[in-house]
């Protein structure tokens, strides 16, 4: 009897951890090919708006929108002022974007506000959006690279979507590790995605849909993780995300201590939440012909590396020999993850050194897992991230 629950508890941990290092194992390998394009159809013109969610944003706002400008392209630029309190709605207008105000206490989602935005897009006569948050900063040729793929066929498209340095500059392991993660979950891992032909994934900053995408499949989303949200249901349509390698955007990194735990439960937990409402949706998809999804449905799935490799460790507590092999296969593929995510930065050295700091990262995502299932609750509110004030 004690062998069996050894072995049904070895069973469990690798069940727990294969989604995770089944989908980095895909995504490296990706890494090595192209991105695929739109199948060329009908040229087409597109007439893109930025649109961008706004939150008590008014120490941050005129720096994005600063960069929006400088990205220029012909966009329209609509900020939507969303339950503020602050001069948010003010200082937008100021640095020359159209405001949307939606103050209505019962649409607390970040949902809500773009469903708000896109409308006011399409009314003015866009027929396409792109996502970019106000903590941000865009590349130069976000707007144009991203109007290029739209125009090639794309119905949706994610950039590359970064953390910058922590405002006080001084280089700090933890940070710099927290920005290696950043880079892997939403640079190395939708790369390799779309090398290998799958949808790359919506990261929440830096997507565009069209018009006629979001008509097919409206944007009733309202959950914390309403980009993870959205691509599954993209995903069970069968309507693919394409990558825009060339261009990115990058938000800063939030203040560390609470600020910093708030904003990685808020992320864990709303995955959570959507891996366990979408399963049934991308299981449907797979069983109707749509093998794609299965990718979607791994990554929904999957664990934060930090929390798969604590799973690793304890498998060495159990005396199960495939056990340990499969441990190790895990351990080799995630070497690979972090190698390659390292060498996609601009100063790979730095990041594998924050490498020294990982057991006290992992230490720390443990003591967070309270507030991470907290977070998974279903009506868990968007809030803004505490960061330091930055000018344009």
């Amino acid at each position: 009897m004690e062998r069996i629950s050894i072995t049904g508890l070895a069973v469990a941990m690798a069940l727990f951890a294969a989604p995770l290092f089944f989908d980095l194992a895909l995504c490296v390998v990706g890494n090595l090919f192209r991105a695929r394009k739109p199948r060329r159809g009908e040229p087409r013109v597109i007439r893109l708006a930025v649109v961008v969610p706004a939150h008590d944003e008014e120490m941050m706002i005129a720096r994005t929108l600063a960069s929006l400008e400088a990205a220029g392209a012909s966009a329209d630029l609509f900020v939507v002022a969303h339950n503020c309190t602050d001069g948010t709605a003010k200082a937008a207008a100021e640095a020359g974007a159209q405001v949307v105000e939606l103050n209505d206490r019962k649409l607390r989602g970040k949902g809500a506000a773009l469903r708000h935005g896109f409308a006011a897009a399409f009314a003015a006569g866009a027929n396409a959006v792109l996502v970019v948050d106000a903590d941000s900063v865009v590349s130069a040729n976000l707007i144009a690279a991203t109007r290029r793929l739209l125009e090639q066929g794309a119905e949706a498209t994610q950039c590359r979507y970064e953390l910058e340095p922590p405002a006080a500059g001084a280089w700090h392991p933890l940070a710099t590790l927290r920005a290696l993660a950043f880079r892997g979950m939403n640079v190395l891992r939708a790369r390799g995605r779309a090398g290998l032909g799958f949808s790359t994934g919506l990261f929440g900053n830096g997507f565009a849909l069209t018009e006629a995408t979001l008509d097919r499949i409206p944007f009733n989303v309202n959950s914390i993780a309403e980009d993870v949200e959205y691509h599954t249901r993209l995903a069970a349509a069968g309507v693919p995300v394409y990558w825009v390698d060339d261009a990115s955007v990058h938000a800063q990194s939030p203040a560390t201590g609470n600020a910093q735990a708030t904003q990685e439960a808020r992320w864990e937990g709303g995955r959570l939440h959507v891996a366990s409402r979408a399963t049934g949706r991308l299981l449907s998809a797979l069983i109707g012909g749509r093998w794609r999804a299965l990718e979607t449905l791994a990554d929904v799935w999957s664990l934060p590396l930090s929390r798969g490799m604590l799973a690793l460790l304890l498998t060495l507590f159990l005396a199960v020999h495939w056990l340990h092999l499969f441990a190790l296969g895990c351990a080799a593929v995630a070497a690979a993850y972090v190698l390659a995510a390292a060498g996609l930065g601009a100063e790979p050295m730095s990041d594998l050194g924050a490498l020294a700091a990982t057991p006290l990262y992992i230490v720390w995502k443990a003591l967070i897992t309270p507030l991470v299932l907290r977070q998974s609750r279903s009506h868990a509110e968007w809030a803004r991230t505490k960061r330091e004030a930055q000018t344009p």
